[in-house]
């Protein structure tokens, strides 16, 4: 039997595989003549293409390893020159002529020695004072760190450093002389959609039409499923919830992530060759278990970091009573749709066991005092993560109930909702409030600047809140994902834990589990109000307790 090219494309993405690569330069993999070529269309890429067509100046691009900045120095290169660039040289610096001067790229900064990094950023900084009148405008891939360390340690770079600090500072301090963009502000779930589309495409998997291991393939049943646009938004959906978490994903370690949600390690091989044992162990490897990385070798999360991102949030541990209720006895509801829904869902297909998950459920049903049977402890988790992937009807359960994130719904509905937005603020004072007290105080309308010691040293009106979101980014895929939370031109930067954490405050729910991923940041804010507030200096403001409501509320005291 012949193997499916594009399932060894996929393998080199798999880690533990000996066709691994390290470096995705240009996600391309050539296999019995066939070549699969995989490019994104971004931003960012065309935005560098504009500065050096229209007001070319240099620029240096920063990210982790595997954002792309090597993939985008090449693409600038081929779309500037007559030829593709194949090999960068050992030096890892090319000039290149063009009609409005020259484009030297430096690949990777971090991999030039001392005296040449010294000497092209000197080069940089004298080019970019003079107003580049040499013409000569610079492309450099950099590590942030690397970089600002060696600035911090050469005074004579004083301008270089003062430049590059405002620029990280914020990119709105960019300037037709200089610009940094930072390949973290990359909004990961705008490519996921393009890499499920790219390899879920049937072109890609006509081969597999034809063999005899079709229906025991796991790798086939993960593209079917992920083709679906109800499974594809979902999983975009959760790469979207990193967004709101502020966690970021690279290009690379998406490729890598997706790859493993498609084949679960395996390839056409393991797919022909698998004996009964082997074939179970395949079974245990749905797109919703690849997804968190359930099944996978314990070496594989040093270069899988998107998998411990999500094992984090991962729907599998929440138990919501009736939704596990549905799952073991929906077929029994006496609700039409709920039973149809339920057959269709958990069936007799390839990742239940090809009707082994049936049989066990009736004998859980039926015989379960007699068997001591495990069936709940060893299925329901797995059933919790297909459930949420796939039950068709959000209006028939909270499906994002099993989500860790009580508030997720809301946060997502603040953006571009001023409706919303002026609807929740006053939870977010109460949950402020309490926050900065670490008592319980009285809902109330005013943000109350107190210290520890309850006394209140500023009051600021509902009017002062401010909800303001991340401003658009034209020149790079960054969709807004958080807020700014702003009294009086005091700002904290609000993302899922923070609003998550106050909006528990504010309801009286558990918040414990947020409290170490926020507490700085709100005293900080809290000492930033404390600091600008001017009490009245004929009374003290204070939190007394009041034993009719159980709560502290606001008082005063007349200083004689």
């Amino acid at each position: 039997m012949s193997s499916n090219p594009f399932v060894d494309y996929l393998n080199q993405f798999n880690v533990l595989s000996p066709n691994h690569s390290k470096i995705y330069d240009e996600y391309t993999y050539e296999a019995n003549g066939n070549n699969f070529s995989f490019t994104i269309e971004t931003k960012i890429e065309s935005h560098l293409i504009s500065i050096f067509k229209n007001e070319p100046h240099s620029v240096i691009l920063t990210g982790n390893a595997g954002d792309g900045k090597t993939r985008l120095c090449r693409s600038i290169y081929n779309n500037f020159s007559t030829s593709e660039l194949n090999d960068w040289p050992d030096e890892g610096i090319i000039d290149l002529k063009f009609d409005k001067g020259i484009i030297r790229f430096v690949k990777d900064l971090s991999e030039l020695k001392e005296e040449v990094i010294e000497n092209e950023l000197s080069k940089l900084q004298s080019y970019i004072q003079n107003n580049h009148q040499e013409k000569i405008y610079y492309l450099i891939a950099a590590n942030e760190g690397k970089l600002t360390k060696f600035l911090s340690q050469n005074s004579q770079m004083n301008y270089l450093k003062e430049s590059v600090r405002e620029r990280l500072k914020t990119y709105t301090n960019n300037t037709q002389q200089f610009s940094i963009f930072n390949l973290l502000d990359v909004t990961s779930s705008l490519y996921v959609d393009k890499v499920l589309e790219e390899w879920n495409k049937e072109s890609n998997w006509e081969l597999c039409s034809s063999c005899t291991r079709k229906k025991t393939c796991i790798i086939q049943f993960n593209h079917e499923k992920t083709s679906k646009e109800q499974v594809k938004d979902r999983l975009v959906e959760q790469y979207r919830l990193l967004d709101y978490l502020g966690t970021h994903i690279t290009m690379r370690e998406l490729l890598i992530h997706i790859s493993y949600v498609l084949t679960g390690g395996f390839d056409c091989s393991d797919i022909q060759n698998a004996r009964h044992g082997e074939l179970a162990n395949q079974m245990d490897r749905p797109f919703y278990e690849n997804f968190y990385g359930h099944g996978i070798e314990a070496e594989a999360f040093s270069e899988m970091r998107a998998l411990k991102a999500f094992r984090e949030v991962d729907p599998g541990n929440y138990s919501i009573s009736n939704i596990d209720d549905f799952i073991v006895n929906g077929d029994l509801s006496s609700n039409k749709k709920l039973e149809e829904i339920h057959r269709e869902i958990f069936n007799a297909d390839l990742d239940l066991k090809l009707g082994y998950f049936i049989k066990k459920l009736d004998i859980y049903r039926n015989h379960n005092k007699e068997s001591n049977d495990n069936f709940v402890d060893e299925w329901i988790n797995k059933l919790r993560r297909k459930f949420y992937f796939e039950f068709p009807e959000e209006s028939l359960f909270n499906r994002k109930s099993l989500i860790p994130f009580d508030y997720i719904t809301d946060f997502g509905e603040l953006f571009d909702n001023a409706h919303k937005q002026g609807k929740i603020k006053k939870a977010l004072i109460t949950g402020l409030n309490r926050a900065f007290s670490k008592k319980l105080v009285d809902p109330s309308s005013d943000l109350l600047a107190t210290n520890d010691n309850l006394m209140i040293h500023g009051t600021y009106k509902m009017r002062n809140l401010k909800i303001l979101p991340e401003n658009a980014r034209l020149e790079m895929d960054h969709r807004a994902s958080k807020f700014f939370l702003s009294v009086d031109e005091i700002l904290i930067p609000m993302d899922l834990h923070l609003f998550e954490y106050l909006m528990r405050l504010n309801s009286g729910n558990t918040h414990n589990l947020l409290r170490e991923d926020v507490e700085i940041l709100l005293d900080t804010f809290k000492n930033e109000l404390i600091k600008f507030s001017e009490p009245d200096p004929d009374y003290l403001s204070i939190l007394r307790y009041d034993n009719d409501k159980g709560m502290y509320i606001e008082d005063e005291i007349l200083i004689p």
